[in-house]
């Protein structure tokens, strides 16, 4: 900021009327500016002993610090506007990459999944019974445990077992009458 705009700023912050956003420029250059100081120091001293005499109130006996001291609250107005207003995107900004990474995460979950699902289909349902057989039990409707159960043989009635039972130990000779 420079002096001339700075001087045109007085009568604003007397007025406690100065933009947010020229304060802090105003007070840097208030702090480091001897000349724009004194006239400042100047015109806070007439403005607000005027309008302590108007208001019936006791006149400040040090114009000087009660200046400072405006100074340095607005300041430190600023400098809070400006944490939080860093603070508060902060934490959005961490919201948002937490809430990317879940959602990156959940996707990834999902991909693996589909890319497994397709690996099964394309091997077949017992690629991994043929290699793991002894690992995994198969349901009793099983294709590959009914292949097992035909090659058993076949379990035979009682008549059967009875009918080759006499075919091998021939008992009944012809009786003649």
């Amino acid at each position: 900021m420079t002096c001339l705009e700075a001087q045109s700023n007085i009568m604003a912050f007397v007025d406690k009327k100065l933009d947010d956003d020229k304060i802090s420029d105003f007070v840097r250059h208030m702090k480091h500016c001897p000349n724009c100081s004194e006239e400042l120091e100047i015109y806070y001293t007439l403005i607000v002993g005027m309008k302590q005499l108007d208001n019936n109130e006791e006149l400040s006996h040090d114009f000087k610090k009660d200046l400072d001291d405006e100074l340095t609250k607005l300041d430190n107005r600023v400098k809070n506007a400006k944490r939080f207003k860093l603070s508060t995107f902060s934490v959005v900004f961490i919201a948002a990459i937490i809430g990317f990474f879940f959602f990156y995460s959940s996707t990834l979950n999902k991909v693996y999944n589909i890319e497994q699902n397709m690996i099964r289909e394309a091997q077949g349902e017992y690629y991994f019974y043929n290699h793991l057989s002894k690992y995994i039990e198969i349901c009793h409707d099983d294709v590959i445990v009914e292949a097992k159960e035909r090659k058993k043989p076949i379990e035979k009635t009682f008549y059967q077992k009875v009918h080759s039972y006499n075919i091998t130990h021939p008992v009944w000779t012809e009786i003649e009458y």
